[in-house]
């Protein structure tokens, strides 16, 4: 039997599987629980079975779990908990954590697309953290995401407003999940990045989910601009989940040359192509 006990405890440890640290305060919300219970869950016999590590507030990946109550009320700086020297002087035993994937032409090309007081909805696309880091430092703007690891991204740019939707995690997805989707009711964005799975020149943008598919097409009605993020490896590809048209978006970024056939049919949908040759 699975106690709540435990169920937190794998949510916590889904949560860190692509970010380096996450804030007690906000675990405990994301948990829908008191930070005491969390606290209590972290030092508990099951939390022994789990690489996590607690210390001056944040919860990281490590082994064992350092529980150190009196750095509770410390917050560290990114920066900080980051460099190697704080590392070793904190923790003996923290571990190695999984790099952001990068792509250097598409961070930099998407990140130059934010201007100062944007409102910007980024999707869960495994990039983005990378495209976020790529945003000047003194660029204000308001970022949108329903992943976690998109928002804590946004969380680390000095002058963005990062805004998380709420619902319930969806850990193979890293998306929250409301049933209503009422905080995006308001919401009109400035930008939209979709990361694809799939670009064809019939069948247009596809996902392979969809729940991700939904709340893409949900974010783009409310968008003025619609940019398209996609890899060499998702070009004339086709999964299930039709998230929509070429001709829905206004731009797209990718990091290889098009087939003539997709260049050909982005340039009848008026969709801008941006690639290395471009």
């Amino acid at each position: 039997m699975v106690t709540k006990q435990l169920e937190r405890l794998r949510r916590i440890e889904a949560c860190l599987k692509h970010c380096d640290k996450i804030h007690l305060k906000e675990i405990a919300r994301l948990l829908e629980v008191s930070e005491m219970t969390v606290r209590r869950d972290l030092s508990s016999n099951a939390a022994h079975s789990f690489p996590l590590e607690y210390y001056g507030g944040y919860i990281r990946r490590g082994n064992p779990i350092v529980y150190d109550e009196a750095s509770e009320g410390i917050e560290v700086k990114p920066s900080e908990a980051l460099s190697p020297e704080t590392v070793s002087q904190r923790s003996s035993s923290v571990t190695a954590f999984s790099p952001v994937k990068v792509n250097n032409y598409i961070s930099a090309v998407v990140s130059d697309f934010i201007e100062m007081n944007d409102v910007v909805y980024f999707d869960n696309g495994v990039l983005n953290a990378d495209i976020i880091g790529s945003i000047p430092d003194h660029m204000k703007f308001t970022g949108v995401t329903a992943s976690l690891n998109v928002f804590l991204a946004l969380k680390n740019k000095p002058n963005c407003k990062a805004i998380l939707q709420g619902g319930n995690y969806n850990a193979v997805h890293d998306i929250f999940i409301s049933a209503s989707n009422d905080i995006l009711t308001p919401m009109v964005f400035q930008k939209v990045f979709i990361s694809s799975v799939g670009v064809h020149d019939t069948f247009g943008v596809t996902t392979s989910d969809m729940l991700v598919s939904n709340i893409a097409s949900l974010v783009m009605e409310r968008s003025l601009k619609k940019y398209l993020v996609a890899e060499k490896k998702t070009i004339n590809q086709v999964t299930t989940y039709k998230i929509g048209d070429l001709m829905d978006f206004h731009y797209l970024i990718s990091d290889d040359v098009l087939p003539q056939k997709l260049e050909t049919a982005c340039a009848e949908a008026r969709l801008q192509v941006l690639t290395p040759t471009s």
